[in-house]
């Protein structure tokens, strides 16, 4: 099973002298402290089974850690959602938001899914795209690569992120895989041959 994760880090200004605290309390974050990650994962299915997954933010709930609430407000022509919304929650912190969607189908071998924040409270920045394209030489899996790029209002927010962010989502990314897994074993996911 393969798993990489890459953090996309700033081009250092010249002559720039940085600094970085462990956690700085003070203040709101500036607009540099935007977060760019790439991670990218192989997952046992068709691009089709994990587009299913990956789209249907309703269910998030049922198998993503930390996420207590997941729900779809407005949903396209196809019942795919077109506004979505996620609370996470983990000790003492409880948050909600809500994301404007928008899930294509390129082609039976390319699909993506993608989310912008509409909720301003908590992130200035909030978006991610999944990239779902079929594997080169294995039919029963699916190349995933997860663009995401966030930045919390709260500076306390952003240096935990920064501390946990890869963790978490590789432990993300995993429970998407057992769900894929789970939902073509037990038949609950159509599969559609690729051509």
């Amino acid at each position: 099973m393969l798993l990489s994760f890459t953090k996309a880090l700033p081009k250092p200004h010249a002559f720039a002298c940085q600094t970085r605290t462990f956690i700085n309390l003070t203040g709101t974050a500036s607009p540099k402290d935007v977060q760019h990650y790439v991670l990218k994962k192989r997952i046992r299915g068709t691009p089709q089974e994990v587009y299913e997954v990956v789209s249907e933010v309703s269910k998030y709930s049922e198998f993503i850690p930390y996420c207590t609430e997941s729900f779809v407000n407005f949903r396209d022509e196809n019942n795919k959602p077109r506004e979505a919304g996620l609370r996470v929650g983990f000790q003492q912190y409880d948050e909600k938001f809500v994301c404007k969607v928008e899930c294509k189908e390129l082609s039976d071998l390319v699909k993506t899914v993608s989310a912008d924040t509409l909720s301003h409270n908590l992130f200035h920045v909030l978006n991610s795209k999944w990239i779902i394209t079929a594997h080169p030489g294995r039919p029963d899996c699916t190349e995933v690569e997860l663009l995401l790029n966030f930045h919390f209002k709260s500076r306390l927010y952003a240096s935990v992120a920064s501390l946990f962010a890869r963790s978490v989502t590789e432990l993300i990314l995993k429970a998407f895989d057992r769900r894929v897994y789970h939902m073509k074993k037990n038949g609950y996911i159509a599969s559609k041959s690729i051509k």
